[in-house]
């Protein structure tokens, strides 16, 4: 199982990553963007200590987002994006001398557009000032969307679910480093999809 693991793993960085003898770049124009990221929860992470403090079973886990971009020009790039967020809790109760297990658990799944300004690209290529460290992104973007919220609570006589839609808008700021010229490390911080900081890969095709 391992070996299998590890030979998906590198099949995966073979895709992203072609020898190429020229010098490094960054963002370019007319290129997609893959963006694959774990961040810290926007929800429930802060509420994990004071529920276990007071006997809960609470857990949650890191959001999970991609990013699909396109270079439109030297600067502006758009797409998509999808992110996913799930934390809940659990516990123990006593009813008529029997005791039973509660559970009480939440998702998030967003979904939208985004758009993006290439800081670093734009100062260094279209106003010409020649900062170099061409490998660096530093980015600005904008992301709006829905975000559906499932909440679902299990007790001793039902089970329960409810579903709600809600719209997102928020901004984020972030950086890349291209290590090669089709990959690149990236960290964001902002209003993002389900959380305040993601920290991923980059895939330029």
């Amino acid at each position: 199982m391992k070996n299998i693991l590890a030979a998906v793993f590198l099949s995966v960085l073979c895709i992203g990553y072609t020898p190429n003898t020229q010098a490094q770049e960054g963002y370019e124009g007319k290129k997609l963007y893959l963006d694959l990221g774990v961040g810290l929860s926007r929800y429930g992470f802060v509420d994990n200590y004071l529920y276990n403090y007071y006997g809960y079973d609470r857990y949650s886990l890191p959001t999970l987002r991609a990013n699909l971009e396109y270079g439109f020009n030297h600067f502006i790039s758009g797409g998509l994006y999808a992110g996913y967020n799930h934390y809940g809790y659990k516990g123990t109760d006593v009813y008529n001398s029997l005791e039973y297990e509660y559970r009480n658990h939440t998702s998030y799944f967003s979904v939208g557009a985004r758009a993006t300004f290439h800081i670093w690209a734009f100062l260094n290529n279209h106003l010409d000032l020649g900062l170099g460290v061409n490998q660096l992104d530093l980015y600005a973007s904008v992301m709006t969307g829905i975000r559906v919220r499932t909440h679902t609570t299990k007790d001793l006589s039902k089970t329960s679910t409810k579903r709600t839609f809600g719209g997102h808008f928020g901004p984020t700021v972030g950086a890349k480093y291209y290590f090669v010229n089709n990959m690149a490390v990236f960290a964001e911080g902002g209003y993002g999809s389900s959380s305040f900081g993601v920290f991923g890969i980059t895939f330029k095709f």
